[in-house]
Parts: structure tokens; C-alpha cells; sequence
């Protein structure tokens, strides 16, 4: 496995372990819709190069411990596809780029799409659940804000599903509720006055939730969908007429839900698979992840991270649980370099947040 842990928590009894450890800076590229498999066997992992070291994209098998490549290269960030038997993914192949997919039991890898550069600058995209579409920012070009467009993966058709003028389209998230829909950040450019949380159905049609003023305070940017409801969970500022930060809405709700209540910040959140629990993590000493049960307005300190922010997305947490709730992956550059971890949840602790 991966030998003893590096830190056993005094509060939770949670075992931390280094999973990766490699030389190159490495994060598990983000929480809010993870990175690994449906039973929790398998998450994914991306690799920075270091000067010596080409980066790359592995798969880590929490069962034993190896690692398997999948990239060597660019480590561009992967699509949105949350505990699938896939990991989605963007390769440059003979100066074009490609939307491919690698299983993550078997590594067997097979090329999904072209991604024409005449259409524009694409981001990570997302990919539905019924793998039948893939929406994907683009921009034009490189200081304009971006659109969202919709591929049919099944008829290779693209077609544009939100020209917003004046918001800059970005961190899109397909639902898990079977219907499709993509949760979408819109920030107002230049200045990032307002960021909106909507919600596109394939159709194109554009909703927005009760997120930022006048019913919020302004979203962090770290939000997610809550299982497979039609509800999302999302983080804002600090506000002094807030007595809390981490909401919950669905569209047509005439305002947000405050889901926890308290001093406490948290800043990059994420949702378990099953919709029961969420986690978030503080700028408290140490940088705690916490996690929490929906419904119950508590939460209750897993582990410390111990990172120390050093301007890189790679030394934020981002943190979340593996689909079978046994695993919280996390990054940490504790030692000094970005890594990530995995703290095994005590048995039943989960039932007591």
C-alpha cells in the first residue's frame, strides 16, 4: 500500500498518507467534480513538469498503491466526468488537439473527438454521464470572454449553447439527475463585479440560481452539484451580515439556502457521491478540511492539511471523498511539494458528522 501514515488524526482518528510522491509538483487536479472511479478504487492525478521532468496525468489505485501513466506530456486540465468508469481527457496528437478517454481499471485509452482550433481557445470542458455530450467553453480569442458550446458526441454536431455578452462563461459542470443540464460560472468582465451561477440545458436554454446579490454574498467560484438532485452547493465571501458561507439552491428557489452556521469559512468545497455530506476547508492554522451533512448545519474537522498556499492552484486543498466515502483525497505541499493525499475515514465516523 503506501507504507505508514504520514499523520494520524488526533480528532477523527483519520489515517493520512501520501499517495504520490514524486518529485514533480502533482495535485489531484480539483474536487468539485472528482477525478476518480465509481468504486473508489481508482482517482486520477496530474503532474507538473519541474524542469527535468516532462508533467503527465497517472492513475493511482487505492487498493495497492501503484501508479499507471496515462499522459506524458502537457498535462492540460481534464474534462468534468465525476466517478465514471472514465477519465476524459485533452492530448495534443500531431499538432491537433483531441478529446480521448482512458478506463480507468484497464488504461485502455481511445481517441473521443477532434477539438477544432479554428472554433477557438477551448477550456477542460465537461462531459454528460451518459457520455452523449461534451460543453466546453471556448474563446475566440484569448481577451474575450468565453462561450459555451455543445458537442453530440454521438453525431459529432456542435452548436452554440450560451453567447452571455459581458460574462466570461467558465467552470462547467454536467449534472448527474439525468437531465443534462450544465452547471455554468458567469463572471462579469472586466472586473469580476458579480458571479453568476446558472444552470444550460441542452436545449440552450439559460437559468440562473439565487447566488450573489441581492441574495448572497458574491460566490467564491467553487461549486458543485449535490448528487444526482437538481440542487448545487456553493461557497461565498465573507460578509459581516452572514453568520455562515456555504449555501445550497436549486433553480427557482426565491433564495439560497445557509447550510451552516458559524465563524467558519470555506473556501474550496466539493459534494460526496452519494449527496449525503460536503467538504470545505479553512484558512484556520493548518488549513482544516471539514466535513459535513446536509441537513443536520454541522460539520466536523477530518484532518489538517497542513499546506502552505504559495500562489499555485496546486497548493490549494481541493478536497473530496472517493465514490465509496472511504477515502478524503486532498493536496498538501506540507513537505514542501505540492503532493496528494489520502486520509482513510475511520469506519462509521462518516454517520456522526
Amino acid at each position: 500500500m503506501f507504507g505508514k501514515p504520514v499523520e494520524i488524526d488526533s480528532e477523527s482518528g483519520a489515517q493520512v498518507y501520501l499517495v504520490c510522491a514524486d518529485t514533480r509538483p502533482t495535485d489531484n487536479i480539483y474536487g468539485e467534480q472528482p477525478y476518480g472511479n465509481m468504486t473508489g478504487r481508482w482517482i486520477a492525478v496530474r503532474h507538473f513538469p519541474d524542469g527535468h521532468r516532462q508533467g503527465g496525468i497517472s492513475i493511482i489505485d487505492l487498493k495497492d498503491g501503484l501508479r499507471r501513466d496515462v499522459l506524458v506530456g502537457d498535462p492540460r486540465f481534464p474534462a468534468f466526468h465525476a466517478w465514471s468508469e472514465y477519465l476524459y481527457y485533452q492530448e495534443t496528437i500531431g499538432g491537433k488537439l483531441i478529446l480521448r478517454r482512458c478506463r480507468y481499471d484497464t488504461l485502455e485509452t481511445e481517441d473521443i473527438a477532434a477539438l477544432p482550433s479554428e472554433m477557438g481557445i477551448f477550456s477542460y470542458g465537461t462531459v454528460s454521464p451518459d457520455h452523449h455530450y461534451y460543453a466546453v467553453s471556448i474563446k475566440e480569442h484569448k481577451d474575450e470572454p468565453a462561450k459555451v458550446y455543445l458537442l453530440c458526441l454521438e453525431t459529432s454536431e456542435w452548436r452554440l449553447l450560451l453567447d452571455k455578452p459581458g460574462y466570461h462563461a467558465k467552470h462547467e459542470q454536467f449534472s448527474r439527475d439525468g437531465e443534462n443540464n450544465v452547471l455554468i460560472q458567469l463572471n462579469h468582465q472586466p472586473c469580476v463585479e458579480q458571479v453568476l451561477l446558472g444552470s444550460l440545458s441542452v436545449g440552450g436554454y439559460e437559468r440562473i440560481f439565487p447566488a450573489d446579490r441581492p441574495w448572497t454574498p458574491r460566490p467564491t467560484g467553487h461549486e458543485a452539484w449535490i448528487g444526482t438532485t437538481d440542487r448545487i452547493f456553493f461557497s461565498t465571501r465573507s460578509d459581516p451580515e452572514s453568520t455562515g458561507n456555504v449555501w445550497s439552491a436549486k433553480i427557482g428557489d426565491t433564495r439560497a439556502t445557509l447550510l451552516c452556521q458559524g465563524e467558519q469559512r470555506f473556501e474550496h468545497v466539493s459534494v460526496s457521491q452519494c449527496g449525503r455530506y460536503w467538504i470545505g476547508d479553512t484558512e484556520e492554522e493548518g488549513i482544516p478540511i471539514y466535513i459535513g451533512r446536509f441537513g443536520s448545519g454541522t460539520s466536523r474537522r477530518c484532518v489538517f492539511s497542513r499546506t502552505i498556499h504559495d500562489g499555485k492552484q496546486w497548493s490549494h486543498t481541493h478536497p473530496y471523498l472517493t465514490a465509496n466515502n472511504e477515502w478524503l483525497i486532498f493536496n498538501s505541499s506540507r513537505n514542501g511539494r505540492a503532493q496528494v493525499y489520502a486520509a482513510k475515514l475511520p469506519p462509521g465516523w462518516l454517520e456522526g458528522s
